[in-house]
């Protein structure tokens, strides 16, 4: 009971140490260590702008009923059609934290893609605890390379989204439970009210399963109701988001088949970024093909996310990719029983030590503090981003001082080619389109007219 004991300390005390290490990395250092920043700090690019002032906009209004018309070109009572959760989460931890809306959105993308990383190694150890400690390291590369750059130019709500997929995956492993329709219900709800296009990948995990479970005649006709009464339940909590979306984003963007191989301007993601560890990445899918009959929920969450990844190919353009932003984490199951097992050949008399010890060895690897070879590691990320304190000096002085009904016309800016920080001034605006401008300049011209744009 004693050893029971202090094994559970160690590796509580070990998953506390992890975690904070990826907070760390992800939030800490390329905050500069401060909670809290005079403007919008870290944003990259103009999405990440755009999901700050939608939130700042719910705060100021009271609720997303509409859009604010700085946002929508001017329009008034343009209904509110992005999906609601990471906004109201935002405007929820400003309150309670007393954070500007600006800091708490980006803290609780980090903070929840660092949960995924956690409620990941729950699943796996529901198969195999030491195999779960080693893949855990493996989440320190969603803060590497391009992956990074997905938290940075404002990806945030796939990445929330891909929490509660993650979350989901969870409920599946205790859908044996009573009433476990409700807990899946709710999280499939949270992926369409987050970014609705991750509950197509929902839907391929859930026929995954399904499938495996059919072919292993593991059929379980319970299993099938608990999954319908999850699906009724998901459609009724999610029916007026639902019909918002499919009047706007389902007409606007619908599927088309098409073949994208690269993502053009945004940073992408590949297997061979995985470089050496890409080794026991395969050999532990072929461990999984190899011992399929035994296999459990993280391996079929695993091989869903990685054929889901490569939906590029089959028409799901740059959602596949975006998908592929957390492929560290959905992928680190067939690292941590391919390494786990490769150590037992040589160590017989396994324990949670040398668990800790591998994990350990990878997680200093990965963060870079032992420089070896191909071996993908952490890489800070150390800049304030596009906005500075003089120009959100200037746009919040627009929001306080111009009525409230004022046209603002904003001519060349270094900055403002990532139009969405421009909403700041919380008045209905124009840009000068900025090719036109340069051109003009070239050519020696002042114009009476340039070409202009909504952004």
């Amino acid at each position: 009971m004693a050893d029971m004991k202090i094994s559970g300390l160690l590796e509580n005390a070990y998953l506390i140490l992890v975690f904070s290490v990826l907070l760390l990395i992800g939030n800490a250092n390329l905050w500069n260590h401060q909670l809290s920043h005079d403007f919008p700090y870290g944003y990259l690019a103009s999405d990440a702008f755009q999901h700050q002032v939608r939130a700042d906009a719910i705060k100021d209004m009271g609720n997303f009923r509409y859009e604010a018309s700085y946002i929508s070109h001017g329009f008034g009572n343009a209904v509110g059609r992005y999906p609601p959760v990471i906004y109201h989460l935002a405007v929820i931890f400003s309150y309670l934290s007393g954070l500007q809306v600006y800091d708490a959105i980006y803290f609780i993308v980090f903070l929840l893609a660092s949960a995924a990383a956690m409620l990941m190694y729950v699943i796996i150890r529901g198969a195999n605890k030491s195999a779960a400690l080693i893949a855990l390291p493996m989440a320190l590369l969603i803060f590497a390379g391009p992956n990074y750059l997905g938290f940075a130019w404002g990806h945030w709500p796939s990445i929330l989204g891909q929490f509660f997929l993650i979350a989901l995956f969870w409920g599946i492993c205790r859908i044996g439970i009573e009433k476990s329709f409700l807990l899946i219900g709710i999280f499939l709800s949270a992926i369409i009210l987050t970014h609705t296009s991750e509950i197509v990948f929902a839907g391929f995990f859930i026929l995954a399963v399904m499938a495996a479970n059919f072919l292993l005649k593991k059929f379980n006709a319970k299993d099938i109701k608990n999954l319908a009464f999850a699906g009724i339940l998901a459609l009724i909590l999610t029916s007026y988001y639902l019909i918002i979306f499919l009047n706007s984003w389902f007409v606007v963007q619908p599927y088309q088949f098409s073949v994208k191989p690269v993502w053009d301007g945004n940073p992408g993601f590949y297997l061979a970024d995985f470089k050496i560890l890409l080794v026991f990445i395969l050999a532990g899918l072929l461990l999984f093909f190899a011992s399929i009959k035994n296999t459990n929920v993280a391996f079929l969450a695993g091989i869903s996310m990685l054929a889901m990844g490569y939906g590029n190919y089959f028409g799901f353009d740059w959602r596949a990719f975006q998908l592929r932003f957390l492929w560290p984490i959905y992928l680190s199951v067939f690292f941590g029983f391919a390494v786990y097992y490769i150590l037992r050949f040589f160590i017989k008399n396994w324990n949670l030590i040398y668990s800790i010890l591998a994990s350990a060895v990878f997680l200093v690897l990965l963060l870079g503090l032992i420089k070896v070879p191909f071996i993908p590691k952490y890489q800070k990320l150390e800049t304030q981003g596009v906005m500075d304190s003089y120009h959100w000096e200037a746009l919040k002085w627009l929001s306080e001082n111009t009525p409230s009904n004022a046209k603002v016309y904003f001519f060349y800016g270094d900055i403002y080619s990532q139009d969405a920080l421009l909403r700041n001034s919380k008045r209905a605006h124009s840009q000068v389109d900025p090719n036109d401008f340069v051109n003009a300049i070239n050519s020696r011209k002042v114009m009476r007219q340039y070409a202009t744009e909504l952004p």
